[in-house]
C-alpha cells in the first residue's frame, strides 16, 4: 500500500517529468490525498456473505456483490464532498462554478447528498440526469463530485470483502471479482504478471498475460498495442474484436511508487490517442473530468 508521503512524492515527480499535467495534478493530487486521509477515519460494519451464497457465487464465477450493496460512511462522505468542492474552487477553474453550486446546495435541505450517493451506487442514470438538470450543472461533473466523495468508503468495503476470495482459486476474468465492474487500467508487477484494477471499487486482481481483458479474444491478428519510447512504463493494448483498449503500466520500468489513480489521470494523452484510433474503454466511468 502506498503511503500519503509516497503519493505526494510520486505526484511531484510526475509534475517534473510531464509539466503539461501540472494544472491537473495540482487538483487531483489534492483530491487523492483528501481521499486517503478520509479513508483512514471511515468506520463501517463488515459486509457479510453467507456461506451458501458464497459457495454459489464461487461455483458460478460470480462477483461477490453488486455495486449497489456497497456501504457508505455518510458523515465522512459528506465532509469529503465539501472538501473536494473547496479544492475545485481553489485548483480547478472549470469546475469552480459547479463546486460552488453543489457546496451551497449540499448545505440546504433541498439537496440530499445521501440521495446523490445512493443514486450513483445504484447507477440510476435517469435520476442523475434529472438532478443535474435541476441544479443546472453538467451531469458528468455531479457524478465526479459524488463518486469521489464515496470512493474511500467503497474501497474500505472492497478491502474487507477481499477476505472472502483470499484463499480461493483466482478466476482470472476480465471483470472485478468483488463487484463485477470492468477494469480501467492494467499493470505488470515485478514478476511480469498482469493485473487489472476495477474502475469502481479499485480492487486489483491477476489475469492471464495475453488476450483482451474485456472480450477474452486471444487471436494475435486482433490484438495490437502502441507505446512511446519516451514513456517506456506505459503501453496501450487494443482489441479489434471488441474495439476496446486498456492502458497498461509496467512497474518494472517505474522509479516511483505506484498509485493507480494518479497514473490514470496523468496518461490522458494515451486515452486520446486510443480514442482517435476508434477504440473505447468499457471500464471508463464518469469519475474523471478534464480541467
Amino acid at each position: 500500500m502506498i503511503t500519503i508521503e509516497q503519493l505526494k512524492q510520486s505526484s511531484n515527480l510526475i509534475k517534473k517529468i510531464r509539466p503539461a499535467y501540472q494544472p491537473i495534478l495540482d487538483f487531483y493530487a489534492e483530491v487523492f490525498l483528501a481521499q486517503e486521509k478520509s479513508k483512514q477515519n471511515i468506520v463501517l460494519p463488515p459486509l457479510v456473505i453467507e456461506p451458501d451464497l458464497l459457495r454459489m457465487k464461487q461455483k458460478n464465477e460470480m462477483p461477490l456483490i453488486d455495486q449497489s450493496e456497497f456501504l457508505i460512511d455518510l458523515k465522512a462522505s459528506e465532509e469529503l464532498f465539501e472538501e473536494i468542492c473547496d479544492l475545485a474552487y481553489d485548483f480547478a477553474p472549470k469546475l469552480s462554478s459547479t463546486a460552488q453550486i453543489l457546496k451551497k446546495m449540499g448545505q440546504t435541505d433541498s439537496f440530499d447528498l445521501e440521495t446523490l450517493f445512493s443514486t450513483i451506487l445504484n447507477n440510476q442514470s435517469l435520476t442523475l440526469q434529472e438532478m443535474a438538470e435541476h441544479l443546472n450543472v453538467p451531469e458528468h461533473e455531479i457524478i465526479f463530485f459524488g463518486y469521489a466523495s464515496i470512493a474511500p468508503s467503497i474501497r474500505v468495503c472492497s478491502e474487507q470483502l477481499e477476505a472472502y476470495i483470499k484463499d480461493t482459486p483466482k478466476l482470472k476474468k476480465g471483470y472485478c471479482p468483488i463487484c463485477g465492474n470492468s477494469p480501467d487500467m492494467a499493470f505488470l508487477d515485478q514478476d511480469g504478471k498482469r493485473h487489472l484494477k476495477c474502475c469502481f471499487c479499485a480492487h486489483e486482481w491477476c489475469v492471464n498475460r495475453m488476450g483482451c481483458v474485456f472480450c477474452g479474444n486471444n487471436e494475435k491478428e486482433n490484438q495490437h498495442y502502441f507505446f512511446s519510447d519516451e514513456e517506456k512504463e506505459y503501453r496501450v493494448s487494443l482489441c479489434d474484436n471488441c474495439h476496446n483498449y486498456i492502458k497498461l503500466v509496467d512497474l518494472r520500468q517505474m522509479d516511483r511508487a505506484f498509485y493507480p489513480q494518479l497514473e490514470q489521470i496523468t496518461t490522458l494523452h494515451l486515452d486520446l490517442q486510443a480514442r482517435e484510433k476508434g477504440y473505447t474503454n468499457a471500464g471508463t466511468l464518469t469519475n474523471d473530468v478534464s480541467l
